[in-house]
């Protein structure tokens, strides 16, 4: 169901907005994508900064382990996803990513989509945590924005799990 949006986005949004990355700004597909969850990085370190600063202040340690909990299992997801980008993000038979990523862009789409709809308090931390879910999106979309995977290897993939 989701299958035919996420194409539409990578092919008539995504695609060209690579193309442009590659033409204009001389970033190829994968370091667009790292740059971009390198900014979601930052973005997630600034949404995550005030409560953890009023949690110490407070005096509050229970609390404030657990922001730095969240604060680093973010950075450490955001930095698992750049290594596999870095890893598979050239790969000239085809981008692997394009389909084992679609889980993945639903729940972040699905994710954003819920945090503008309850955006407007005017709360810093509410922009950066959007900031942070919108460079994801792009990050997720830029990486899978090269040629997919040949049809041959799906329909074999397809083949061996119908089977089997």
């Amino acid at each position: 169901m989701f299958a035919p949006l996420d194409d539409v986005l990578i092919d008539r949004l995504f695609q060209p907005l690579s193309n442009v990355f590659v033409n204009r700004c001389g970033l190829d597909r994968p370091r667009a994508a790292c740059c971009c969850l390198d900014l979601a990085s930052v973005s997630w370190i600034l949404a995550r900064a005030h409560g953890l600063s009023v949690a110490v202040i407070a005096w509050d340690a229970g609390m404030s382990v657990l922001r730095v909990a969240m604060l680093m299992v973010g950075l450490l997801a955001l930095l698992g996803l750049r290594m596999v980008f870095r890893r598979f993000g050239g790969k000239s038979s085809g981008n692997p990513l394009r389909l084992s990523m679609r889980p993945h862009r639903a729940i972040i789409l699905l994710m954003l989509a819920l945090r503008l709809a309850q955006f407007g308090s005017g709360d810093p931390s509410d922009a950066a945590d959007a900031g942070m879910l919108l460079f994801a999106t792009l990050g997720l979309y830029l990486g899978a924005c090269t040629e997919p995977p040949p049809f041959r290897r799906i329909f074999r993939d397809m083949v061996s799990v119908s089977a089997g």
